[in-house]
């Protein structure tokens, strides 16, 4: 009997039956978790080429005559999402810009220096992550209000802050902490300055986390619909907020809400696969750690 069972390297390995039979389920659960997250995403996709008797209707469902009318009228009159990408875009990358040195600055205080409070500090940095939108939001409008900045990007730009610089430092911590002191300390007895340490070896060796942060930051602002919703009335109205307005007396208009949901994917699609090896090295040097 157990020569039987014994694997035969000439003949091949047989998978029993109830091994095989949970590979399959294994399978399955996969390709069902992988069609859940896929299927939103080709419905937009299709969506938005399809005329409007085209969305309702089952017979077209996957067969119809694409068009490029809905991603024409968007930007038309009274939809108009060319200045909400404008500002959804300026708000983003004055957001990311701002965040990502100084989130970098901090992280390297936290990982290399030495001062009091330091750890309570780096706590109240992480902790602020839990605080939810809705309870600063009053806060931030009514101080926006009598400052005068009530409906502009500026504002959006420092509730933004707010909200990445935290993750950002707290990302960018962890890869600082695995480049070695010991580099640093021989190339400022070489000569070096520590701003010179952090441009040169710091920053390059912790650039796959400074990327990831910078790229989760502007996902999180590109998509923030909250205080867009509540800080914005007219002129600094961004892309999510532009969305609201397909919702008509008629009902939602899908092909519509599919084309401007393009718009807002599509960015992040790029840039994900712009900076795909700094993912794939960031991962790798948290697995290591």
């Amino acid at each position: 009997m157990n020569a039987a069972l014994r694997i035969d390297d000439d003949a091949g390995y047989r998978m029993p039956a109830r091994a095989r039979a949970l590979e399959g389920l294994r399978t399955v659960a996969v390709l069902g978790v992988i069609g859940c997250i896929l299927l939103p995403i080709v419905w937009i996709l299709l969506t938005a080429f399809k005329l409007p008797r085209d969305v309702y209707s089952l017979d077209s469902a996957l067969v119809f005559r694409p068009t490029l009318e809905n991603l024409v009228t968007v930007f038309q009159h009274p939809w108009n999402l060319g200045a909400k990408i404008v500002n959804s875009a300026i708000v983003a990358t004055m957001t990311v810009a701002i965040a990502v040195p100084m989130a970098t600055a901090a992280a390297y205080a936290f990982s290399r220096c030495d001062f009091r409070f330091k750890k309570s500090l780096f706590l109240l940095v992480i902790t602020s992550q839990f605080v939810p939108g809705a309870v600063v939001v009053l806060p931030f409008f009514l101080m926006f209000k009598q400052s005068g900045l009530l409906d502009t990007r500026t504002a959006l730009v420092l509730v933004n802050l707010s909200i990445v610089v935290p993750y950002a430092v707290w990302m960018i911590k962890g890869f600082i902490d695995a480049v070695p002191v010991e580099i640093e300390e021989s190339a400022m007895v070489d000569g070096a300055s520590r701003p010179r340490v952090i441009a040169e070896i710091v920053v390059p060796a912790a650039l796959p986390g400074i990327v990831t942060a910078a790229v989760f930051a502007f996902t999180l602002t590109w998509n923030e619909f909250l205080f867009a919703l509540i800080l914005t009335k007219q002129d600094a109205l961004t892309l999510p907020i532009g969305l609201i307005g397909f919702r008509t007396d008629r009902g939602d208009l899908w092909e519509l809400l599919a084309a401007g949901g393009l718009l807002i994917t599509a960015p992040m699609f790029l840039i994900s696969l712009a900076v795909q090896r700094h993912f794939i090295a960031s991962l790798t040097a948290g697995a290591g750690k």
